[in-house]
């Protein structure tokens, strides 16, 4: 021990003597020691700066002077610190289309542009034309990374990256607007999935809604789900002929009891991202589908299969249809591109001008063009309940879903005004730890704050909540919304999930569970729930008590 001891006394005098000698040294040669110095410490801080960011300490992003909100796995910094982007962070950032085939290219689509870029290669095509890369495309795990830094300059972004404190400022200002093309087929891009056929029975919304839930994936991800076992698994006593809707379809994807493939075999995916659109969105449904695939949407017909020839809103020679009066819509089908210059001329009577959406059905391919039709844009029905699938999170044994709302959204909950507080409570059951929360945001433009109660007691315990997210969305959905740290929970515990949402132009804006018309009586377990909304975050009421259901807040949990 004594000889340890002066040991480190003797290396302590040997620092002090080097330090006295080189401060005696001529000032270039300081500086060159200094240099040497940085270098050796980047050296070796740099990688676990990068594996903190990467592990989920997230660098902070800002795009055109606001946050924006990344999920774990957008972003990937190497061990030199340099920036590198996923495909769904493109997607969203730049407004483009970005995916990957044969898992080695990503072909990115925006407005006039179209670029190529293949892993390890820092040759791109951008319009035909060669461009050099500062950084070539990297995989890491299962995904493939772009440089953010070349992606800016080719887009026209600025773009800064401060070391110091890992920030990522983006800003749009200087960029060219993305004009959508006049026409677009996802079949063109190899993203629209196989064309099925229901029969009789009345379960069109169980096939768009797997079809457009594959198109979202592919090509990346090229499955076959199951109707099928959507239909008998989903959480409502309703068998076939009764039909259903997207907040069904919806209710299971997001339950992570589905979808499973067509073989019986378990899918290791569970949808986290939904957006909605209204009739008059015509624009938003063109962008969702060029960004992210097939959007569902609900239309009018007043035949079935084989039958459809005899409509008198249907051209059996263009495969077009419009309806245009009062009837409400019976019908699903997946919008899967469009035709701004298709010819009103094609449609059976006459329609206020050209245009349509390409539509795929579920009648099997010997109906329209290989099962796909065009329906025209003044239709008075396309584009109602519309659905966007957008994200697609992997899984595996390790994640949980903490949830007590199976039969999904069936209703609306507050206090007639645009904001309301929301806590839902739950028992750990195994040692894991938080990385999200799930939630509905009912109308456009809704933003939100995320608190959470690592040990909750009594209600008077959610005052202690502590903010894990927060941000905004433009688009009405469900939303997966990743901590800012991922929250630690221990088996047995109470933990509680609190929201604080702003929905403009609504007086319910909190989703909720509850025993409505079309769920078979009995069938909603309002006991697997412990819920509370506020007025003011302070005063709680028992959902419950209150209305008789369970609030639609997920937390979401990895085994640690």
């Amino acid at each position: 021990m004594k000889t340890t001891r002066r040991y480190g006394v003797f290396l302590v005098i040997l620092a002090v003597l080097l330090l006295i000698k080189l401060n005696s040294q001529s000032e270039s040669y300081g500086d060159i020691e200094r240099f040497r110095g940085a270098r050796l410490e980047r050296s070796v801080f740099d990688p676990l700066i990068a594996k903190s960011i990467n592990e989920g300490i997230l660098a902070a992003v800002t795009l055109d002077n606001e946050p924006y909100s990344q999920d774990v796995g957008e972003i990937y910094v190497d061990d030199s610190l340099f920036v590198n982007v996923s495909v769904h962070f493109i997607r969203n950032v730049f407004d483009c289309s970005a995916r990957v085939y044969d898992g080695e290219r990503v072909e990115i689509d925006r407005g006039d542009d179209f670029v190529v870029m293949n892993l390890g290669s820092r040759n791109a095509s951008m319009n035909d034309e060669t461009v050099k890369l500062s950084s070539a495309p990297i995989k890491h795990g299962e995904s493939i990374y772009l440089s953010l830094s070349d992606l800016c300059e080719m887009f026209g972004y600025g773009y800064e990256w401060d070391e110091t404190d890992y920030s990522i400022v983006i800003s749009s200002a200087e960029a060219a607007k993305v004009a959508l093309p006049v026409r677009f087929d996802l079949r063109d891009r190899g993203r629209a999935s196989k064309v099925r056929d229901q029969g009789d029975a009345s379960t069109c919304w169980a096939y768009a809604s797997i079809e457009a839930l594959e198109s979202s994936m592919l090509p990346e991800q090229d499955v076959m789900l199951s109707a099928d076992d959507m239909i008998a698994g989903k959480p409502y006593e309703f068998k076939e002929q009764d039909g259903g809707d997207y907040a069904m379809a919806l209710s299971y994807l997001l339950s992570g009891k589905g979808p499973v493939g067509v073989t019986g075999e378990r899918f290791s995916g569970c949808l986290r991202e939904a957006h909605f659109f209204e009739q008059d969105d015509i624009d938003d449904i063109k962008n969702a589908v060029y960004r992210y695939g097939g959007v569902t949407t609900s239309v009018y017909v007043n035949v079935a299969g084989a039958d459809v020839g005899k409509s008198s809103y249907y051209n059996d020679v263009t495969n077009s249809y419009c309806y245009t009066g009062n009837e409400a819509p019976n019908h699903e089908v997946v919008i899967i591109g469009w035709d701004d210059g298709y010819d009103a001329k094609n449609f059976t009577g006459s329609v206020g001008g050209d245009g349509a959406f390409i539509c795929q059905n579920s009648w099997g391919d010997n109906f329209g063009e290989d099962g796909v039709f065009y329906v025209s844009y003044y239709d008075t029905n396309i584009g109602d309940q519309a659905v966007s699938y957008v994200r697609v999170d992997k899984t595996d044994e390790n994640d949980r879903i903490y949830q007590s709302d199976l039969c999904g959204w069936t209703g609306q909950i507050g206090y007639n005004k645009e904001d309301v507080t929301a806590a839902n409570v739950y028992t750990a059951k195994a040692d894991e730890t938080v990385t999200a929360a799930g939630f509905y945001a009912l109308t456009k433009n809704t933003s939100y704050e995320v608190f959470f109660v690592p040990k909750y007691t009594t209600v008077s315990s959610l005052a202690k909540r502590k903010k894990v997210a927060s941000g905004y969305v433009e688009d009405a959905g469900y939303y997966t919304v990743a901590f800012e740290t991922a929250e630690q929970i221990d088996a047995g515990d109470e933990f509680a999930v609190v929201i604080h949402i702003h929905s403009p132009g609504t007086v319910h804006p909190m989703a909720i569970e509850y025993q409505s018309s079309r769920i078979a009586d009995g069938y909603v377990d309002i006991t697997d729930g412990e819920g509370y909304v506020s007025r003011n975050g302070l005063d709680w009421d028992d959902v419950e008590d209150m209305a008789g259901g369970n609030l639609c807040l997920k937390a979401y949990a990895r085994l640690r």
